[in-house]
């Protein structure tokens, strides 16, 4: 019911501006314009003298809106509100304060008694964040799909008490349904599973596919439909989480989604290049923490948060064994409703802590100015500095915008590397000095530094995870072509014109 009813409202609102537009006499449309034009004058003043983002993403959105009134005022509705305006409900806040003070009565337990010296920049992250860089972690570097889901679907077929299960895109091709027949294996042999997917990302999930996870016991929801009234408040604000916890003590994340391309099974790609992780210990418990957080926001009713905490005061769905490895690991999840950029502010921290090098391998790089600062002071000082792109990008705007950056990385002596052409790179990891990394979710881009839900894991000394991912980094570079400032001198009008234009408007991608 509650679906026909989004549904029927979007239908209607959609008919209702198509007939002003196409069916009324000119009268009426010069007036819906005049309309939108002065909706759009009031925006730009809102955006100049109310709104409290930064100035590039405030000038972009005055751009777009000023320059084309209609389409601009519209994208701008659904697209440009100021997260941090938007109004919680009541049980949303109290529900998901109960499982953040859960997660640190535990977090306290687990402090007495481990008291080891910590790396001092996982201490600024933890004051930053206000999340511990936990010990005793095991962690399992997955590279590509292949390794990635023949270690998920072993996992989930040994689960014996519940499984969270959450994904920015999942698709009903054959590896998502392969994943859901053994997720409805499982339900039906009494296990719990939470299945939870983002609803524009998963937009094209039909409802149908999910339904033998429903009637098999599974609980399924959508992370803010698109088909909701509320799409204005959330169309630009995505879950871009992928999460995996089976019994609470196993631990699964990366850039990987669920779907053919993600195993190289694509048209556009001859492979997609992508890193994902396995994670056993204490830290799977910040990782828990995200996966309820979501799940409790998503429910918005009183006592939501109920089945998750003991009467202790615990996180109930979290049993990590004793000791399981001696890597150091830091969960750090965010989102675009948080006072400060965590995931953002945690990166910048990792990368100002290089002596000798920081390598990144992002498919979007478009980052802020801060964060672009960062990195071009660190190349400026002598730091190596590598920078691992896409040589084909899976979307143009996103594309263009990321090698608009090259020539700024280039001038501040940073090594800029396209990977094969024909192939996809999508792993998001920043790398420090062979010692310390993050991996995870969140691209080095305005849009997960700002817009997007996102989780990293931060490891640190000591951790073999990081010489992998290293020594995946050099051999990625192998099938990468290096861009010099030669090539960029060389590059067309049409080109420079290209980025030019995309790179306007990445304050908004």
């Amino acid at each position: 019911m509650v679906k026909f009813f989004q549904t029927f409202f979007i239908i209607v609102a959609l008919l209702v501006v198509s007939f002003l537009l196409y069916k009324l006499d000119s009268t009426y449309t010069v007036i819906f314009g005049l309309i939108m034009q002065t909706i759009g004058v009031l925006i730009c003043i809102r955006l100049l003298f109310i709104d409290n983002r930064e100035t590039p993403n405030k000038i972009a959105w005055i751009v777009v809106v000023a320059v084309i009134p209609v389409i601009g005022t519209i994208m701008y509705l659904f697209f440009g509100r100021n997260p941090r305006s938007r109004i919680f409900s009541k049980h949303q806040i109290k529900e998901v304060e109960k499982i953040l003070q859960a997660t640190i009565a535990q977090q306290y337990i687990y402090e007495k008694s481990h008291r080891k010296e910590k790396p001092k920049v996982a201490l600024r992250i933890e004051k930053l964040s206000k999340m511990l860089a936990f010990e005793n972690n095991k962690i399992n570097i997955l590279t590509n799909g292949d390794a990635t889901f023949k270690q998920i679907f072993e996992d989930v077929r040994a689960a014996q008490k519940h499984i969270h299960i959450q994904y920015y895109i999942y698709k009903s091709d054959e590896l998502g349904s392969e994943l859901l027949d053994l997720l409805v294996e499982r339900a039906k042999a009494g296990v719990e599973v939470r299945f939870l997917y983002d609803g524009w990302g998963s937009s094209k999930l039909p409802t149908s596919f999910l339904q033998p996870l429903i009637d098999a016991g599974g609980e399924v929801r959508a992370f803010d439909p698109v088909l909701s009234p509320w799409i204005v408040r959330t169309a630009n604000l995505r879950n871009h989480r992928k999460i995996v916890i089976i019994d609470g003590d196993i631990g699964f994340t990366g850039g990987l989604n669920v779907g053919n391309e993600y195993i190289s099974k694509t048209a556009d790609f001859k492979k997609w290049r992508d890193t994902h992780l396995r994670m056993t210990g204490p830290a799977v418990l910040e990782l828990q923490t995200s996966f309820i957080s979501d799940w409790v926001y998503v429910l918005d009713r009183e006592n939501s948060s109920e089945p998750f905490i003991s009467k202790a005061g615990r996180v109930k769905y979290f049993s990590p064994k004793a000791i399981e490895g001696d890597e150091i690991a830091q969960v750090i999840w965010g989102g675009p409703y948080d006072t400060e950029k965590i995931i953002r502010d945690g990166i910048l921290d990792l990368i100002e802590s290089s002596q000798e090098h920081v390598y990144i391998s992002s498919p979007y790089f478009v980052p802020d100015e801060e964060a672009l600062s960062v990195v071009r002071r660190a190349a400026l000082s002598g730091i190596d500095v590598r920078i691992l792109m896409p040589g084909k990008g899976d979307s143009p705007l996103s594309f263009h915008a990321s090698n608009s950056y090259r020539k700024s990385l280039l001038k501040a002596g940073a090594r800029v590397f396209n990977y094969d052409n024909e192939s996809f790179i999508h792993n998001k990891i920043i790398m420090i000095d062979g010692e310390r990394a993050a991996i995870g979710t969140a691209n080095f881009d305005i849009r997960s530094f700002q817009l997007n839900h996102e989780l990293m894991v931060f490891l640190y000394e000591g951790s073999p995870s990081v010489k992998h991912v290293e020594k995946d980094f050099h051999h990625d570079c192998l099938m990468a072509v290096e861009y010099t400032m030669e090539m960029e001198e060389n590059k067309s009008i049409w080109q420079h014109v290209k980025e030019s234009i995309c790179r306007l408007f990445s304050p908004i991608l």
